[in-house]
């Protein structure tokens, strides 16, 4: 198995540069910001937290994007940190895009809670504004289960990006 998947490693490093150069694949980096609120049990705002985000983009159409997400100590809250593999459909004949997310937060224990996986989505909205920069607006569902409650949390995130 180690053997099948090293080669397809390599061949997907010996093959991206042709690809690339064919414009099959665009990288990217994102910067965002999120407003998040918990809305069950209680409606309650929760820390801030910023994000970058590198993907990859095939096709134009499917993304792989790996985003690493800090929230500040605010609200009585300490500080955590977590990354968010997801997956991405963005359409290019219309602004309109979704993503798979998994958040796997906490990864610094803070405040003496384990990590916390969480499967959800997002819907944003994205815009060029000069060439190969891009701005976006987008709401995230992440719904949680914290100590035995289910936690539904959204966020308002807004950001910058840049595709290369």
């Amino acid at each position: 198995m180690r053997r099948w998947t090293l080669a397809v490693l390599v061949a997907a490093l010996v093959a991206s540069p042709a690809v690339a150069r064919a414009g099959l694949v665009d990288v990217f980096v994102d910067f965002s910001g999120a407003v998040p609120w918990q809305m069950t049990p209680a409606i309650s705002r929760l820390p801030t937290n910023v994000m970058i985000t590198p993907g990859v983009l095939f096709v134009g159409w499917v993304s792989a994007e790996l985003g690493i997400e800090a929230s500040v100590a605010q609200f009585s809250e300490p500080a955590r940190w977590g990354i968010r593999p997801m997956v991405g459909v963005y359409p290019p004949f219309m602004p309109l895009y979704a993503k798979l997310v998994v958040d796997v937060g906490n990864l610094n224990l803070a405040g003496g809670l384990p990590v916390v996986t969480t499967v959800g989505g997002a819907l944003g909205l994205k815009f060029d504004v000069i060439g190969f920069i891009r701005v976006f607006v987008e709401g995230d569902y992440l719904p949680a289960t914290v100590r035995g409650t289910n936690l539904n949390v959204v966020e308002a995130r807004i950001g910058i990006g840049a595709r290369f």
